[in-house]
């Protein structure tokens, strides 16, 4: 009987040892768990920051290309008016030539 109640503690103490052996697994898991958690969590605000980047450098080659766009047409309503008053000069210098031929 002696033999068979050792057998028993033995194997109570296995038992015990497989227990906080499964204890110890799940608190590490438990750990894994809330540090993954936490490896989301700075994920998405990586996320949400990296959008908002985007978001900011979308809005600023909007209005790069805005101001461009003014900039090329005012260059060209500049150059439009460069040749009208050229075409002016002209005029005046013709009328001018034409009232020293008449004198």
């Amino acid at each position: 009987m002696s033999d068979t109640i050792e057998g028993l503690k033995k194997q109570l103490d296995l038992q015990n040892k497989l227990i906080k052996g499964y204890e110890k697994v799940l608190q590490l898991n438990e750990k894994e768990l809330a540090n993954a958690d936490e490896i989301i969590k700075m994920y998405e605000s990586i996320m949400s920051y990296s959008s908002v980047e985007l978001k900011n450098a979308q809005e600023t080659v909007k209005a790069s290309d805005i101001v461009a766009s003014i900039s090329r047409d005012e260059l060209m309503n500049a150059l439009q008016k460069i040749k009208e008053l050229e075409n002016h000069n002209k005029k005046l210098r013709e009328e001018a030539l034409n009232l020293n031929f008449k004198s």
